[in-house]
């Protein structure tokens, strides 16, 4: 009985507990051939105690088989690397110098740039011609003498500086040096309000401008 629980251990040892199942029939093959084993001693000594014989000893050789161990995996090697391509370098090309019987034209003077001109100063503005009217002018009539200037015996003359409009008509009047007498003053400014003047022009163009007119009183002797 030794014997035969070394042989189970053994069976169960070779396993390795790699497998349940392997390890499994492996204990009932060892124990179907140990029985198989007993039964053929006990079926000897049986026969030896009949015969008068001694019985003989028998032997078993029990002989496991173990699994063989998987082979490694052996990868293939992993392919070279490809060679990096160079560029053939470009061809150096060579001028070839051919003769020519045409003259070498000779070197050309080079004239230092003349620095441009400077621009001509802008034109002087066009003149400006004043107004001007008077009696007479466009039917304007003289101014009416005062009665009372006259029985007075007053007389004088009176400057006036007229604003006159690019149409000619008059804006205002300003007494630039009296007569000496009020009334003849204002009885010269009446008059030249209502009078027509020809505008005050620049080159051809009329403008507003200003017009000096005298205005004189004076009685028959």
């Amino acid at each position: 009985m030794q014997w035969h629980g070394a042989a189970v251990a053994e069976t169960v040892a070779l396993t390795g507990g790699k497998s349940p199942r392997l390890g499994l029939v492996l204990v009932l093959a060892a124990v179907a051939v140990l029985t198989a084993h007993a039964l053929g001693v006990w079926y000897g000594n049986s026969v030896s105690v009949a015969t008068g014989s001694p019985p003989k000893k028998s032997t078993l050789a029990l002989e496991i088989i173990r699994p063989p161990k998987p082979l490694p995996k052996i990868e293939p090697p992993p392919p070279p690397p490809p060679k990096p391509r160079t560029k053939a370098p470009p061809p150096i090309q060579t001028s070839t110098v051919v003769a020519s019987d045409a003259p070498i034209a000779a070197p050309v003077e080079t004239v230092a740039a003349v620095a441009p001109a400077e621009p001509a100063p802008p034109a002087p503005p066009e003149p400006i011609k004043p107004a001007f009217g008077g009696i007479g002018y466009k039917n304007n009539p003289p101014p009416d003498y005062p009665t009372l200037a006259v029985r007075q015996g007053w007389q004088g003359t009176v400057l006036l500086r007229v604003r006159v409009l690019q149409s000619g008509a008059v804006e205002s009047v300003e007494v630039v040096r009296s007569s000496g007498k009020k009334l003849l003053d204002d009885a010269a400014i009446h008059t030249v309000e209502r009078w027509v003047f020809a505008p005050s022009t620049r080159g051809n163009a009329p403008i507003d401008g200003f017009a000096t007119v005298p205005i004189e009183f004076k009685l028959d002797s």
